[in-house]
């Protein structure tokens, strides 16, 4: 039986705004030139927008600011490939609006190993429901996505602290186990907090 989100798809769309204005503040920092991933659902393409809004916010409106891909099956390889035929230097994969764990975690397995045969070496930055989903990427991290990641020139994840009213940005390290550094912090409102609480993701 599927766990139902106690916000509505209206105050789901509004924390997405709020979450992306906040994310990409601070997710980006460094970077110019931006592939987002999302899953093609309301709440995920939300997201994405106000990721790009905020970015524009922040660096400035210019041409080829960030590029949007939605997530097909049929399509991830081409997806991946294109990624690396415009050197973007980063790569924000954002699944988990809409969609059971389970589903976010294989299909984060399916988009490293996209990214991995296409031969992208840039940096990764990770949605905190996919590192929720995927139990801080130890459910999908088997030797030839280790390796991978390993070789990557960094990764970053954001997660929360609803008690402290913080999002909380780090570095992700992998070696022998998975360690985390911190390197930003962004308050959030009540409000933010009271929406976040309120948002759960379908089991």
């Amino acid at each position: 039986m599927e766990t139902m989100s106690l916000a509505s798809l209206e105050e789901e769309i509004y924390l997405r705004g709020l979450t992306g204005y906040i994310v990409a503040k601070r997710i980006f920092d460094g970077y110019k030139n931006i592939a987002i991933i999302t899953y093609p659902d309301r709440v995920c393409s939300s997201l994405s927008s106000s990721l790009v809004s905020s970015l524009i916010s922040k660096q400035g409106y210019r041409d080829k600011i960030a590029k949007i891909y939605l997530y097909d099956d049929n399509k991830l390889n081409d997806i991946a490939k294109d990624i690396v035929k415009n050197n973007f230097d980063s790569v924000f994969i954002a699944y988990g609006g809409e969609q059971k764990i389970s589903y976010v975690s294989e299909i984060t397995k399916k988009t490293i190993l996209a990214l991995k045969n296409a031969g992208y070496k840039n940096s990764l930055l990770i949605h905190v429901r996919i590192w929720i989903a995927t139990k801080q990427l130890s459910e999908i991290l088997n030797d030839e996505i280790r390796e991978y990641l390993k070789s990557l020139k960094e990764i970053r994840v954001f997660t929360a602290d609803l008690q402290n009213k913080l999002f909380i940005f780090h570095k992700v390290k992998i070696d022998n186990e998975i360690k985390l550094e911190k390197y930003a912090e962004e308050k959030i409102t009540d409000e933010h907090v009271e929406l976040l609480k309120k948002s759960v993701p379908p089991k």
